[in-house]
């Protein structure tokens, strides 16, 4: 009987530490995929300071999240005038590249969608309204790092199109709209 009784005792011990390393080897994985979001985020936003980046992740921003969120009103800038330019899908797919997006991600298939079919009218509404949520919980140095980082290329994208002889201008149209994206994003 101590026999068995030894072996019950050991068998509840391994279960018991396999429960418990099983539990260590899920915080592990847990903190390596914390650390390659802040990792991915950084490099889709250039920011590095660590909790600037945690404030990010904590408020729900993910690389693919605010690379749509950047990207968005680029496409908007793009659909203007009811086609895209050649010029501009590759200023929007440059800019989606920058933001450390890669051909065959979902993100980045999701552009490429915007970029062959006119997104829905409400990609803009709730883009401003992402924008706005969002302003109210990044912090100022953050947000505005991301809003100087969207008018830019948005500005790019207006430029790509336009112009004669090589010589860049901004229609009416356009600077309509940028002024629009400027007043969403405060």
């Amino acid at each position: 009987m101590p026999d068995d009784l030894e072996k019950r005792g050991r068998a509840l011990e391994e279960a018991f530490f396999n429960k418990q390393n099983d539990e260590l080897v899920a915080k592990l994985r847990a903190e390596e995929a914390a650390k390659r979001k802040k990792s991915d985020l950084a490099a889709s936003t250039g920011i590095q300071d660590p909790l600037v980046l945690q404030e990010l992740l904590d408020v729900g921003v993910e690389p693919g999240t605010l690379a749509a969120l950047s990207l968005a009103p680029l496409v908007l800038m793009a659909w203007r005038k009811g086609k895209i330019e050649t010029h501009e899908r590759g200023a929007i797919l440059r800019a989606a590249e920058q933001r450390g997006l890669k051909p065959g991600t979902t993100v980045y298939q999701l552009v490429e969608k915007w970029l062959e079919q006119r997104p829905s009218p409400e990609l803009r509404p709730a883009w401003a309204a992402y924008v706005k949520s969002l302003r109210t919980r990044l912090p100022k140095e953050a947000y505005a790092a991301l809003r100087d980082d969207i008018v830019k290329r948005t500005r790019e994208v207006a430029r790509a199109a336009g112009g004669i002889l090589g010589v860049a201008t901004v229609s009416k149209e356009e600077k309509q709209l940028l002024a629009e994206i400027e007043a969403a994003l405060g």
